[in-house]
């Protein structure tokens, strides 16, 4: 007779905490289905490169397929960007040759085609993408930024001795 009552007392204190647990999931899998608990907007958007050269502001516009960054040059020296490359999970075709298309013009700073950004200086690049535009919320991007300095004497010199920087951009399509 007292294992039947321990058998019973154990059977309830399952059942209460079992339909306890199953409520807490259903509701659980309600926030997640209806997108409350969603990660991508959960996450601050951001946009990083490595320690010098930092992305001062961004943005993704979907309409016109483009990225556009802001950049600050505080690596300590004058730079030369030739190129930035963005992939990512939507970003195909993300890319911009500074040689030949640079904000403003091509510097040609010092004889060496790109984008010339002095030490402590900031500037803005718009690069153009093959597609962006069918897709809202965030996405998520790798940078990759091809830079010299601005004391090379030719783009030969510029091209033997180039650097590249990797970053992250997360944002909102626009």
């Amino acid at each position: 007779m007292v294992m039947k009552k321990k058998a019973q007392a154990a059977m309830e204190f399952l059942m209460t905490y079992g339909w306890a647990i199953l409520v807490v999931l259903v509701v659980i899998g309600a926030l997640a289905y209806f997108g409350v608990l969603n990660p991508q907007n959960l996450l601050p958007e951001k946009c990083t490169l490595p320690m010098g050269l930092y992305c001062k502001d961004h943005v993704i516009k979907g309409g016109t397929n483009t990225i556009s960054l802001k950049l600050e040059n505080g690596i300590g020296k004058g730079i030369i960007i030739t190129s930035i490359d963005i992939t990512g999970q939507i970003l195909n075709g993300c890319t911009i040759n500074l040689k030949t298309t640079a904000p403003g013009g091509v510097d040609n700073y010092n004889n060496l085609d790109g984008w010339h950004i002095a030490n402590g200086d900031m500037g803005s690049v718009t690069i153009t993408c093959a597609s962006v535009a069918d897709f809202s919320g965030k996405t998520k991007g790798d940078i990759t930024l091809v830079y010299c300095d601005d004391t090379s004497s030719d783009d030969a010199d510029c091209t033997a001795f180039s650097h590249t920087m990797e970053g992250e951009l997360l944002a909102r399509v626009e």
